[in-house]
């Protein structure tokens, strides 16, 4: 059941982050189009996508996660004993989901603080915006929480490192 929930959650997070890409990848090139056959460009077009690749890269920081695509340093835990190497992951794990439970925390809080604020163009809600905050903290809460167990026995290896570095250059 775990298996079919995670499957399904990685999912619906990959489709909603190539779904914002997508569209703003057309509304910019429909802008630039536009900007050099008509001499015209449509000024929502610059607002919209900025705050769409905020939300991109709040509801993408899981996925990264998952695929070891963040900046990581596990030298140290690597030349551990391997007793005090899994202590140390159980502490990063910890401090992990304290940290993204505290950005989500306040993140939701500062949303509802800017909700009244409005964006120059298109006069969005920018606690709309900060939105992305939390519940990309939350995303990232839940990623951690279902691979918890992977990374607390996992020890990086180079073939680990060198897919890492490969899915962080596409």
């Amino acid at each position: 059941m775990l298996l079919k929930f995670e499957q399904a959650f990685i999912r619906a997070n990959q489709f909603a982050v190539g779904g914002l890409l997508l569209v703003m990848a057309v509304l910019v090139f429909a802008n630039v189009v536009l900007r050099y056959l008509a001499g015209m460009s449509l000024p929502w077009v610059e607002e919209i996508t900025r705050y769409m690749m905020i939300w991109v890269a709040w509801l993408a920081v899981g996925l990264a996660m998952r695929e070891g695509a963040h900046i990581a340093i596990d030298n140290f835990q690597n030349v551990l004993p391997a007793r005090w190497g899994h202590a140390l992951r159980i502490v990063v794990l910890a401090s992990i989901l304290a940290f993204f439970a505290a950005v989500a925390w306040f993140g939701f809080q500062y949303s509802l603080f800017a909700w009244r604020q409005e964006s120059a163009v298109l006069r969005l809600s920018l606690g709309a915006v900060y939105l992305a905050i939390p519940i990309g903290s939350v995303l990232m809460l839940v990623h951690t929480l279902v691979i918890a167990r992977q990374m607390v026995a996992h020890r990086t290896t180079a073939e680990d490192q060198a897919k890492a570095a490969e899915f962080s250059v596409i």
